[in-house]
């Protein structure tokens, strides 16, 4: 149980759902389970044998799309109620089964092992009335399984993948405002890949996409190496502190960021789109060889537009 409770705490990959009913089954054992303090055995069994059912519908309807005939991982359903923080929780989880040589025959046989791997699993938080406060739901998959959370325990999603979308980005944008002015190339560059990477279909991990946009860049202003760690914590917070869900799938006119324009001179404006791959290679600053600083467009396509000069 404590290896269980240490893994869920150690897995970012969350969603926040709410009941779709106080009716539905599992509402309905929610309130049994709390009222006894336990967990009644009809109500546990009741909820294994809905998983199951569940589970062969499933296969039965999409297996054939994956190579080996089944959709659904085979492994062990364990239900808990245990007190932590004077909160009383529900906890159902569905754990790896592990193939293992057994001593007195010889034969490999597929089981629990010692140590569990965690796969998914639905956590609900009881309030001082026994009400449920908190549902979350923890899925290895990037996108949660749909036969988990709604057929399954019968939830709905507390936030849209819309507000998701909108609240996320603004709240990495408003945390890279740190670094406008003492570091405009590298926030120009982090805004626009992390823009770029919003304005993506499909589905986004929070966590998967700090770490590849900001874990391990390399700052081109040198003071910025010791500051924006703090910045990517930050960002790394945001889940919690602007109230989204760390996966959710993106909605890219839901981004509210669309062109970006940079007064290059009093005279002169720079506008391009918020999402251009590979900006450093379209878009650079550089000098001449007299030394005056210049911006520079890799344009095929505008450049028979404005006077040919040769570089001086």
């Amino acid at each position: 149980m404590d290896e269980l409770l240490y893994e869920i705490s150690a897995k970012p990959q969350h969603r926040a759902y709410q009941l779709s009913s106080g009716t539905t089954e599992f509402a309905t054992s929610l309130g049994g389970f709390y009222q006894a303090q336990d967990l009644a055995t009809t109500g546990t069994e009741a909820l294994a044998e809905r998983l199951l059912r569940i589970e062969l519908q499933t296969d039965a309807k999409y297996g054939h799309l994956n190579p080996t005939g089944t959709h659904i991982r085979k492994g062990s359903f364990l239900q808990y109620m245990y007190q932590e923080n004077s909160r009383y929780h529900y906890l159902g989880v569905k754990v790896d089964h592990h193939a293992f040589i057994d001593e007195q025959d010889l034969r490999k046989r597929i089981g629990l092992g010692q140590t569990q791997k965690l796969f998914k699993a639905c956590r609900v938080t009881f309030d001082v009335n026994g009400a449920p406060e908190e549902t979350l739901v923890f899925d290895t998959n990037t996108r949660p399984s749909v036969y988990w959370w709604r057929d399954f325990w019968e939830l709905k999603e507390l936030r849209s993948d819309r507000h998701n979308t909108e609240t996320a980005i603004r709240g990495v944008i408003k945390c890279l405002n740190a670094i406008k002015k003492t570091a405009p190339t590298d926030y120009t560059h982090l805004r626009n890949a992390a823009i770029t990477a919003f304005k993506q279909a499909g589905a986004l991990d929070f966590t998967v996409f700090v770490d590849g946009i900001f874990t391990n860049y390399q700052p081109v202003e040198q003071s910025l190496a010791q500051s924006l760690p703090k910045v990517v914590e930050k960002i790394r917070q945001l889940p919690t502190t602007s109230k989204f869900d760390v996966q959710f799938t993106l909605v890219p006119e839901a981004v509210p960021f669309r062109r970006m324009n940079v007064a290059v001179s009093e005279e002169i404006s720079l506008s391009y789109n918020e999402d251009v791959a590979n900006l450093d290679d379209k878009i650079w600053s550089s000098k001449t060889r007299d030394g005056r600083d210049v911006v520079v467009i890799r344009a095929t396509e505008a450049a028979d537009r404005f006077k040919f000069k040769p570089w001086t």
